[in-house]
């Protein structure tokens, strides 16, 4: 329960913030501040809410972004005014934060500054944490933490009555919210009524131990494989690295984008290795040759592309490093191997003839599944619905990129869902499911411009599978990673429920789950396709961290390197589940075969922010994947390619949520529909 407890106010004793010339001493702006009577709470954090407000300024009308050639002075009517600066605040971002919100406030709008105090001793789990809790929140609108890796806390609540001193309050906080507030006009009985609605939201954002009492030790993590080939494929990985304090040893090729100076604060070291994917068996040498030219210790080796983990599992024993078996990641990073241990009837073949032969022989019903052994990405997936089909799908394999093995096994024609889940010595920390959205290819799937394959368009989360269904998922799935030796990691599975009791259908232009007319005789199964020991693909742990506050990549990092004290604390999700319903919409590459594949047309996530606020509004993430003047693939030449991706939400539920995501994928390839792309007429240049 939050309640106030009256507090004595400092608007007896006036305090002002005056921004002064240096070169005359002009008041060029001035601020008053108070503070807000204290919620109290059982939380094990503090909260103090300090409200600004605007009192006069002279012809400047808000704080600059370039302070050269100004001061501040903190005023009150009985104390001589004090210069405050950075040093003053400790920490220059707590510093910042504080001209952060002077440069908010305005004549019309006061606005209200909410300090996070912790009152148990120890350290921060990640100094990131309540940014990363708070993302989307619909009462902040800038979170921001003053804290670095490891910082402590004696777990002292702060004394607030009569206080004065504004860079001592900052100065004790781990972290500042900007509150948002829109009525009118402002009291301070609306601003004490927001402060309340946030520390409700905190507490379910919150509930759960981000100060920890025995401090973890700085530890390094070797990386094989740079998993991105430049900067702006996304940095979360690194960023996590960064703020959980671990150092990553990074065995890459040489020229990789990481190698350079520039981009040294991302890791401990970089050793240029030889890798190829598919990898070489000399790569195993290749690994150990590396971390021992490290020449220092190291606590862990990890990989985030599946064809190395086999290699590495084989390599970290001569290192003096522990993984999983090596037989148990062979079988789950090849999809014939995952789906004889999954107990599939399953054919593995090399060659079209061979595949002719195994279709002749054996008695598995049409339709059919080929996809390739080493694949990603779904590129070579294709559904063999009559023996022509099958020439056509084993033909369409890029073996340049996936090898020569592929499978071929039955299409369970179920909802297709993936599965995660947080395992630490066998134990499921967390564990969500989402629901891919039929695919072009799929028997009940939409039409999608000219695609017919099995790439990604919706993927929503959480799933509104029944919960029996869930729970079969969960107990199979997990059933066979223990089988395996699979104990630790994050497992990214994808699968199907066969015989479900849901189907998808189309209803006013928009597909989701009904239950079946006729329920089937047989119960429900969980169907497994892949198994990936690693987070979920390209950006796609975003959509977790803001539906569940969940980041997987810390804790894939924390995983490899043993820390299960930081694991159990960052593995629990918000209080009472998902903040909302989120759609992560997949924008696939598709133009005209008689077009060059060249991309014509600028940042079309941008461009539909600009042109739809309404919609924009309801994005939590999103990004333009290509530019202008970029070759893509054609999906036909099996190759698939996003152009984008949005992470759209409801807070109101999964209908609106979906009606939303149906907009805006109309709204961004009607643009590039209209843009187009270059046709082989015309030249390269635009």
């Amino acid at each position: 329960m939050l309640y106030y407890t009256p507090v004595s106010h400092s608007t007896a004793t006036s305090q002002r913030v005056h921004i002064r010339s240096k070169k005359d001493e002009t008041l060029l702006l001035e601020y008053s501040w108070d503070l807000l009577k204290s919620p109290s709470t059982e939380n094990p954090w503090q909260s103090i809410d300090i409200v600004f407000r605007h009192v006069t300024s002279s012809g400047v009308v808000k704080v600059p972004s370039n302070f050269d050639g100004l001061y501040i002075l903190h005023q009150s009517d009985d104390n001589a005014p004090v210069e405050i600066s950075a040093k003053s605040f400790v920490s220059p971002k707590a510093f910042e934060f504080f001209l952060q919100c002077l440069r908010a406030t305005t004549a019309s709008s006061p606005r209200v500054a909410k300090l996070i105090v912790p009152l148990q001793k120890g350290y921060i789990v990640r100094p990131d944490i309540i940014p990363l809790r708070l993302r989307d929140s619909q009462y902040v609108e800038t979170a921001v933490s003053f804290a670095e890796p490891f910082e402590t806390y004696d777990g002292c609540a702060i004394s607030v009555s009569d206080t004065t001193d504004l860079a001592a309050l900052f100065s004790a906080a781990t972290a500042g919210l900007l509150l948002y507030h829109e009525s009118q006009p402002v009291s301070d009985p609306s601003l004490e009524a927001l402060s309340l609605v946030v520390e409700s939201d905190l507490e379910k954002r919150l509930s759960f131990p981000w100060i920890l009492h025995e401090l973890a030790e700085r530890r390094t993590l070797v990386l094989v494989d740079a998993n991105s080939g430049h900067p702006e494929d996304g940095l979360g990985l690194y960023h996590a690295a960064k703020v959980l304090g671990i150092k990553l040893v990074v065995l890459e090729n040489a020229g990789h984008w990481l190698e350079g100076p520039e981009y040294a604060h991302w890791r401990e070291a970089f050793i240029p290795t030889p890798l190829t994917n598919p990898p070489k068996e000399d790569v195993i040498d290749h690994i150990v040759n590396s971390v021992k030219a490290y020449g220092k210790p190291v606590d862990g080796i990890v990989t985030f592309a599946d064809s190395f983990w086999p290699y590495i599992a084989q390599a970290a024993p001569q290192v003096g490093l522990q993984t999983a078996s090596q037989e148990a990641l062979r079988i789950a990073t090849n999809k014939y191997l995952t789906s004889v241990f999954a107990g599939h009837e399953a054919y593995r073949a090399s060659s079209l003839d061979e595949a002719l032969d195994i279709a002749k022989k054996t008695a598995i019903p049409y339709p059919l599944i080929i996809k390739p052994c080493d694949g990603w990405s779904s590129e070579g997936v294709s559904r063999v619905d009559d023996i022509d089909a099958l020439t056509a799908a084993v033909n369409s394999i890029d073996t340049s990129r996936h090898g020569t093995e592929f499978v071929i096994e039955k299409y369970c024609d179920g909802p297709e869902v993936d599965v995660n889940l947080v395992l630490l010595d066998g134990e499921v920390l967390f564990f969500e499911v989402c629901d891919d959205l039929p695919k072009s290819a799929d028997v009940n799937g939409p039409t999608v411009g000219s695609l017919h394959n099995f790439h990604e368009l919706n993927s929503v989360y959480p799933s509104s599978l029944p919960s029996k269904e869930i729970d079969i998922l969960r107990n199979s799935f997990l059933e066979i990673l223990l089988k395996l030796g699979l104990t630790n990691g994050i497992m990214h599975l994808e699968g199907r429920i066969e015989s479900s009791t849901v189907e998808y259908r189309t209803e006013n232009g928009i597909i989701d789950l009904y239950p079946r007319d006729t329920q089937p005789t047989q119960d429900p199964t969980a169907w497994l396709i892949e198994i990936n020991p690693r987070p979920l693909g390209m950006t796609g742990c975003q959509i977790i961290e803001s539906t569940y506050g969940i980041d997987y990549w810390g804790l894939a990092l924390l995983l490899a390197v043993g820390d299960k004290a930081r694991t159990r604390a960052l593995s629990q999700p918000f209080k009472h589940g998902p903040q909302y319903t989120c759609i992560m919409v997949f924008i696939p590459a598709d133009y005209p075969v008689s077009a060059q594949g060249i991309f014509d047309s600028e940042d079309i996530c941008a461009d539909l922010i600009a042109r739809r606020p309404d919609l924009a509004k309801q994005i939590s993430r999103c990004a333009c994947l290509v530019k202008r003047g970029q070759k893509v693939a054609h999906p036909s030449s099996g190759k698939h390619t996003f152009l984008a991706y949005f992470n759209v939400y409801s807070r109101t539920g999964r209908k609106e949520a979906l009606e939303l995501a149906r907009q805006i994928r109309e709204e961004t390839m009607r643009v590039v529909v209209i843009q187009k792309w270059l046709q082989k007429s015309s030249s390269l240049g635009s």
